[in-house]
């Protein structure tokens, strides 16, 4: 079973176009999980209630876990939790953590003004604009973002997470990753300069992880290159 954790202002059908037909998989709904179950509301908490969903509705066969952008920071957190219950993962535009106090109370501070946003009485739909338009999630193949306009109802729970999932409470996962015997990918898009070079520090420090930057892609892999993820998740499954 792969099981998948969409990113920041995403749904699960964001991950639609990547799937492979024959692959069983579980997209989460995090913002579902964030309203529902408080015990979440942290990077740790999160990682210790989806390990006990893991062992308490078992499939057959092995565990595979992907995680895109905020989805693969939570899934860096749910591979630490419990290791013995994963075999494989795949990163997509994933920050493994950051190094010093003073990045991560910097990204705290950012977290925090756009939670601040969230909660305001801004329109979604200029809040959405104004997400889209970061340069990091600029689009070289000039694909649509995600339409987020189903996440209105959701906003309260994407304002919390930005502070309870910020990367500013986030030590870098990768010398916890690098003792686990789990295999996987790490992927970013050519375009994305910030992550591909992350992607690439990920080949030094994790002997059983490969990296693999995508030409003509950005940060936003699900709908910048879908068919070519689409691909990596058959190879790698298969």
């Amino acid at each position: 079973m792969l099981h998948l954790l969409h990113g920041n202002f995403g749904l699960p059908y964001d991950w639609d176009a990547c799937l492979p037909p024959e692959v069983p998989v579980k997209a989460w709904h995090l913002w579902e999980i964030y309203r529902n179950h408080p015990e979440t509301r942290s990077l740790t908490g999160f990682a210790a209630w989806f390990n006990n969903q893991i062992e308490a509705h078992p499939h057959p066969g092995p565990n595979h876990l992907a995680g895109y952008s905020l989805g693969g920071r939570l899934a860096l957190h749910v591979l630490a939790d419990r290791p013995a219950l994963w075999q494989q993962a795949l990163f997509l535009s994933t920050h493994p953590g950051l190094t010093s106090d003073a990045e991560r109370t910097a990204r705290l501070s950012h977290d925090m003004a756009w939670r601040a946003r969230c909660l305001s009485s801004e329109s979604w739909h200029t809040l959405s604009d104004a997400w889209n338009s970061q340069p990091v999630l600029r689009s070289p193949s000039q694909a649509s973002p995600p339409d987020h306009a189903a996440l209105e109802p959701w906003r309260q729970e994407i304002a919390g997470a930005f502070v309870d999932w910020s990367l500013g409470h986030q030590h870098d996962q990768l010398p916890i990753l690098a003792k686990l015997p789990i295999t996987g990918q790490w992927l970013a898009g050519a375009a994305d300069p910030k992550f591909s070079g992350l992607a690439q520090q990920t080949s030094q420090s994790l002997s059983l992880f490969k990296h693999q930057i995508i030409p003509q892609a950005g940060h936003r892999l699900l709908t910048d290159c879908p068919a070519t993820v689409k691909k990596i998740i058959q190879a790698s499954l298969g």
